[in-house]
């Protein structure tokens, strides 16, 4: 329906949802990537060996002194010899009573921690334990990755001296720094050969100084070329902070229909791990098909400053909390005349989490809060030429978003992921909640429907064939149902419910380390898809190399 068409009914003229400029499609929460890097090794150690003979000394024991323990309370100590006091006892006995506290400690997390058996004379029926608490006296480096060993350095330093060290503390702060953009971080543990209880942490790390991406696909709305050209390129840990700058860029094919362009800067700025960065962003479009006679075109320009900490970070188990604000003007014209112009200002806060547990599977969540500040210029309420009538640039809404990844028996594995937009107000376009495209609604264009609020979900079931002689990279088949549901909250504009649901399956092959292939046939079971005029059977592929 063209917009002549559309200023004849009751709702204000806008543009069909596919061809609106500045919105972005919901994305699935994923878990965090497993990192090759991160990992410690921690030389083996042997529990104290009772003295030959020793199970033929007894003795009346009257009260044992662990001495050297801060990591637990006395009470919790005394549990493991509380039983033989005031009992005749073996010397043997009282050093199983030394390796069950040490092996608390290594339970707890102290693996460099020792329980020992002085050399002593007993008198009075008194024993003495004496624990070893770790601790790390120094850290190495061993190779040169240029000014980021500061970074790496500044999150690992905080581990010397701490006593009892734990093997958690030193996870966290290695996969810290393997998660420096480009570092594959590792490390040993190695005793020190002159200070009792301590340990040296030597360090492994590489530094790729450059990653790059390249993709062609067919996913993009047909109102500006299905097809279309993504690349990308960053420079990582090239300073003290692991800065990282990045360019990305997105055209249309044609080209003249759209084109995007972004650079990013991103940087570690704390001991604990705290990154910030900006994000700077321009786009054009010029929307054909029904829309092309009427010259429409569309720029839309956004920056955006990010923070994030990571209050968890483990291998099983990771919360990241952040806060960011974007600075967004939207604006579209029919020819010379203005028709649209949003000036959107935004905080937003939230958290993400993962988990793997014990069922063999990885849960993520993200929830979001976004709040629209009335500042800097934002849209007035009541705006001719807001993006929709009764949109609000100080809104309110909430977003969360689930994934889960469970392992089948026999190669198979499900995808299960959903999405859900709650707004307290209406909204104006780019803020609203759009389905259709690579996530949810499959079938469908990307941006086919949206509103102020909405659901979506998709299940895939995937298979894992291992056929190295075709496929040495691997390969996989996977088979989707997914859809949604959105709705609007404005007077202005029909609140009945519109829905997708699509059903599909495809392929992904890895043809080469670097270079991966999607090819994917979809079926759509709801609504008509706006720019094929009925419910055709669709195909769509993608090809990705990385470097």
């Amino acid at each position: 329906m063209t917009l002549p068409a559309l200023a004849q009914q009751v709702q204000p003229p806008r543009l069909p949802s596919g061809a609106e400029p500045g919105r972005e499609a919901p994305r699935p929460v994923m878990p965090t990537p497993g990192a090759p890097g991160g990992a410690i090794t921690v030389p083996k150690a042997t529990a104290a060996q009772a003295p030959q003979g020793a199970e033929q000394y007894s003795f009346a024991l009257k009260g044992v002194a662990v001495e050297g323990a801060t990591a637990f309370p006395a009470d919790e100590l005394a549990a493991f010899y509380a039983s033989l006091v005031g009992k005749t006892v073996t010397v043997a006995d009282m050093f199983k009573v030394a390796n069950d506290i040490e092996v608390r400690y290594r339970e707890a997390g102290y693996i460099t921690s020792r329980v020992v058996v002085p050399e002593q004379t007993i008198e009075d029926g008194r024993f003495r334990i004496q624990v070893i608490e770790g601790f790390v006296a120094d850290i190495r480096f061993d190779d040169d990755i240029g000014p980021a060993r500061a970074a790496v350095a500044r999150l690992l330093e905080p581990l010397r001296g701490v006593t009892p060290i734990s093997v958690g503390e030193i996870e966290r702060r290695l996969l810290l720094a393997d998660d420096l953009p480009g570092l594959t971080v590792r490390a040993s543990l190695e005793p020190s050969p002159t200070i009792l209880g301590a340990s040296i942490i030597v360090v492994k790390s590489e530094r790729k100084t450059v990653d790059a991406s390249l993709a062609f696909d067919n996913r993009n709305t047909p109102y500006v070329g299905a097809f279309e050209w993504v690349g990308s390129v960053s420079v990582n840990s090239f300073g003290e902070h692991a800065d990282r700058l990045t360019l990305t860029s997105k055209v249309s094919t044609p080209f003249r229909r759209e084109w995007f362009v972004q650079g990013g800067y991103q940087g570690m700025f704390s001991s604990d791990g705290l990154t910030a960065g900006l994000t700077s962003s321009f786009s054009r479009a010029s929307p054909g098909q029904e829309l092309d006679q009427l010259n429409v075109h569309s720029r839309v320009a956004s920056e955006t400053g990010t923070v994030t900490y990571p209050i968890i970070r483990s291998r099983l188990e990771n919360l990241r909390a952040f806060g960011e604000f974007e600075y967004r003007d939207i604006r579209t014209t029919l020819g010379a005349d203005l028709f649209n112009q949003d000036h959107l200002r935004i905080f937003r806060a939230g958290v993400s989490y993962d988990k793997t547990d014990t069922w063999d599977g990885i849960t993520a969540v993200r929830g979001t809060v976004h709040q629209g500040l009335d500042i800097l210029n934002a849209t007035p309420r009541k705006s001719d030429y807001a993006s929709r009538l009764g949109g609000n640039a100080d809104f309110t809404k909430f977003t969360v978003d689930v994934t889960r990844v469970q392992q089948l028996p026999a190669n198979f594995s499900l995808l299960a992921t959903a999405t859900a937009q709650m707004s307290l107000a209406p909204l104006l376009a780019s803020e609203e909640m759009a389905l259709g495209g690579p996530n949810f609604g499959r079938a469908y264009d990307e941006g086919e429907i949206s509103g102020d609020n909405g659901w979506a979900g998709s299940l895939e079931l995937r298979y894992t064939p291992l056929v190295p002689e075709l496929f040495p990279e691997g390969m996989q088949f996977y088979a989707v149902f997914d859809g949604g549901r959105v709705w609007s909250l404005s007077n202005y504009r029909p609140t009945g419910r519109v829905t997708v649901a699509s059903v599909g399956g495809g392929v992904r092959i890895n043809m080469a380390k670097e270079l991966f292939t999607t090819l994917e046939v979809d079926q759509p079971l709801d609504r008509q898809v706006q720019t094929q005029g009925g419910k055709p059977t669709r195909v769509f592929f993608s090809i990705t190399a990385h470097y």
